[in-house]
């Protein structure tokens, strides 16, 4: 009888282990799917800066929006500023910054990813 209460007490506690490292990977895993699509978002935005035929990186100074209703909890912030590198400053060259930020539960995350993109 012991043998039989013991065995089902340590059943149960393995029960109760597995449901939680349970429910933490599947908290890990959305979490993962959440930065992998904030890092293609911000890829898009640093993209489309990048490729901007009718407006010069010059004339950006900080852009903020959202994805609308595609992904409507994710939204951006692009700042494009001229870089020092070089002497003199090289005037065509431009130090552009993106963010990418949403929110769960109350609690912000963000990606950032900076890059240089040449206006001509």
């Amino acid at each position: 009888m012991i043998e039989a209460l013991l065995s089902s007490l340590i059943l149960a506690v393995g029960a109760v282990v597995i449901c939680g490292l349970s429910r933490r990977c599947t908290v890990n895993n959305v979490r993962g799917w959440e930065y992998e699509q904030a890092y293609r978002l911000l890829d898009e935005c640093l993209d489309a800066v990048a490729n901007e035929q009718d407006q010069s990186v010059s004339a950006i100074n900080s852009i903020e929006g959202g994805f609308g209703e595609r992904y409507p909890n994710f939204r951006y912030q692009i700042n494009a500023k001229p870089t020092t590198k070089g002497k003199p400053a090289a005037a065509d060259l431009y130090e552009v910054t993106g963010i990418v930020s949403w929110d769960v539960g109350g609690q912000e995350y963000q990606v950032q990813a900076t890059t240089l993109v040449y206006d001509f």
